[in-house]
């Protein structure tokens, strides 16, 4: 009773924090006393920390965050962002969720996740476009956005030479179309597992009501920053793992030592429905690569689904945007070509030049695309366990915007750490 009591306290110091963010219409403090989860500001970013079990973590998310979640979904939903239109999401959309498998787990934090969000609420909540009350199935959707729709993204990694202190040092961009419904939206989610659970916790760049891994860093410095790519041909038509899910499986399990193998093997026992490529970086050790790409998708005949590409031999740097480079003949990309000719310049230098944080932010803003927008761009430092974050304001591409420092080891330290929050 006494941890219990804690928590409310830091939850309610939070919620006092972030009128804007905390919509709740009276539910009363019985319920907010069993919410596992805080909201506060670290500089001004907004940061949602969850614990516990999945659904006891889906339930403090859908409580903390009901109302901003419906209004992201409504938004969403009636920009026909996903399906076309709304009546293509009714009629296209919810029935292909049929071919995906989400793990009982995720499954469970999306039950409490809903379940949250009708506690806040004090009963069903209605979609407006859906003329109809928020469902599961639309929460799964919502998750699944990534399968359904394509986005941009590039990113890099240096180690050794390449940086001053011979860390990895890694930049991300995360393009996507400038949907209103997602601008001014974005959050940091913390995810603190149960420690029973065997999984790491990891944070996460993202929107409200989106518990997949797209951009994030775990407690062990590993990081997963999702790309598209166009994808070989599917062998098989169904029982497919949506790409958030899976990515959110590589990031909790993930050691930084073996952190490879270890995405590796999760992506092989997650057949993919889409093409994609996924930058991983980990802290950079002795005679280890710091960072790969994994090319990724459904055609299970070429390597299992999964073909892992590696700088080239006696390379510290590496670069992905949204082509194979080694699954299929690789395709030109002006963005690729950019980062690849800074990088090489670097190396060329023989150690006399070094990619710093400020460099790192200038590439990025380098390759935004143009016609969509940069919604959040991150440099990571894996081995400090740093992740500095800029979210898209005023529709200014992200890597122009305010970056924002979060210390990933502090963020995980418990319910109680209020972890630099304002």
């Amino acid at each position: 009773m006494k941890e219990r009591s804690r928590s409310f306290v830091v939850a309610t110091r939070a919620l006092l924090l972030l009128p804007f963010l905390y919509t709740g219409a009276g539910a009363g403090e019985p319920l907010a006393a069993k919410v596992n989860g805080a909201l506060s500001r670290i500089d001004g970013m907004p940061v949602l920390r969850v614990w516990g079990t999945p659904q006891e973590r889906g339930y403090a998310h859908g409580f903390l965050l009901g109302k901003n979640i419906v209004s992201l979904v409504d938004a969403f939903l009636s920009s026909g962002t996903l399906g076309g239109s709304v009546e293509g999401y009714k009629n296209r959309i919810l029935p292909m969720l049929s071919r995906m498998t989400i793990d009982p787990e995720y499954e469970a934090e999306l039950r409490g996740l809903l379940a949250g969000i009708e506690a806040q609420a004090g009963g069903t909540v209605r979609v407006p476009c859906l003329g109809r009350t928020m469902r599961y199935d639309d929460l799964a959707a919502i998750n699944c956005t990534a399968d359904f729709t394509r986005m941009g993204c590039s990113s890099f990694a240096v180690w050794g030479p390449m940086t001053k202190d011979g860390y990895t040092l890694a930049g991300r961009n995360m393009d996507w179309p400038a949907v209103p419904a997602l601008l001014g939206t974005q959050i940091i989610v913390v995810n603190m597992p149960s420690v029973d659970s065997g999984k790491l916790g990891w944070v996460s760049i993202t929107w409200p009501g989106y518990v997949i891994c797209t951009t994030g860093m775990n407690a062990e410095g590993v990081t997963v920053s999702m790309h598209d790519a166009g994808g070989l041909p599917r062998s098989q038509e169904s029982g497919f793992v949506p790409r958030g899910f899976a990515h959110r499986r590589a990031i909790e399990s993930a050691r930084s030592a073996t952190a490879f193998e270890d995405v590796a093997s999760v992506l092989r026992e997650c057949v993919c429905a889409v093409g994609n490529n996924i930058m991983v970086t980990r802290p950079r050790g002795d005679n280890v690569p710091a960072a790969a790409v994994f090319e990724y998708d459904g055609y299970l005949p070429n390597d299992k689904g999964v073909t892992i590409r590696n700088a080239r031999k006696g390379e510290n740097f590496i670069a992905c945007t949204n082509h194979y480079r080694k699954r299929a003949e690789p395709v030109p990309c002006g963005r690729y070509s950019r980062l690849s000719k800074r990088l090489e310049r670097t190396a060329g230098a023989g150690g006399r030049k070094h990619l710093t944080q400020k460099t790192a932010r200038k590439m990025l803003d380098r390759v935004s695309m143009e016609g969509i927008i940069t919604h959040h761009s991150v440099v990571f430092e894996p081995n400090k366990r740093l992740m500095h974050v800029a979210f898209a304001t005023d529709g200014k591409h992200a890597p122009r915007c305010k970056f924002v420092a979060l210390d990933v080891t502090k963020l995980l330290q418990g319910p109680d750490a209020v972890a630099g929050g304002e």
